[in-house]
């Protein structure tokens, strides 16, 4: 019993909960973010789906780096990594009772975001930056620089309705039958469907005839993603 006991303490002590926690978000199990992309990327391998890779909300790199080892793993060397931030944090938030972003936040400078890359490995070579809130930056020189591509994945982590909608708007000459794309924060505002990216998905549906969204996978404690169509 004595021994049942201090197993049982072991077991449901915080240290050993965090450890496992860490060790799943490391893994891939298809529950995180690294795991989405790890299905994802697999996904667009199996479908020969071409074109590059689009991150939206970029902060510390992580996902960006989860979705450089992903390049590597499957083999697209052919792929471009793209990043669309501000490097300023968040834009003027929403006002909502449910609304947990302000001003400022995720702030990560672009020296300082270059660097994070370099120590994991990544080259200079392997991806593009493109710098500025969506307002400004998602414009036609941008769209100039990505002549000739298209997106196989796409990550949308901007979590504010206004930013997702300027994505989504920007997005849709890239698409191509079976993009993935991915909403970090779909499931936030306590998943009211009427706030964030979950609302701007459902608005840009309503006013675009040309794609289809069909759901994927749900994955971390807010993220959806779904395969994209062309009709």
């Amino acid at each position: 019993m004595l021994i049942k006991r201090i197993a049982k303490q072991i077991v449901d002590a915080e240290w050993v909960a965090r450890i496992i926690e860490v060790m799943d978000r490391r893994s891939d199990n298809r529950m995180t973010e690294l795991g989405m992309l790890s299905q994802a990327f697999e996904f667009t391998k199996i479908n020969e789906v071409p074109g590059d890779y689009f991150e939206f909300g970029l902060w510390r790199g992580k996902t960006f780096g989860y979705a450089h080892r992903m390049k590597r793993r499957y083999g697209r060397h052919d792929m471009k990594l793209w990043g669309f931030d501000s490097f300023q944090g968040l834009p003027a938030t929403e006002k909502h009772p449910d609304n947990i972003w302000y001003e400022g936040q995720f702030a990560c400078t672009r020296p300082e975001f270059e660097t994070i890359l370099a120590s994991r490995g990544i080259q200079s070579s392997e991806y593009e930056l493109i710098e500025g809130f969506y307002s400004d930056s998602l414009n036609d020189v941008a769209h100039r620089r990505l002549s000739g591509r298209k997106a196989a994945v796409i990550y949308v982590d901007c979590d504010l309705y206004d930013s997702t909608v300027q994505v989504l708007d920007f997005i849709q000459s890239y698409v191509v039958n079976g993009s993935i794309i991915c909403f970090d924060d779909f499931y936030n505002y306590k998943g009211d469907p009427e706030q964030g990216e979950q609302r701007a998905l459902a608005d840009f549906v309503r006013q675009e005839t040309h794609l289809n969204f069909i759901p994927y996978l749900d994955y971390a404690p807010l993220g959806k993603s779904f395969i994209c169509r062309l009709k």
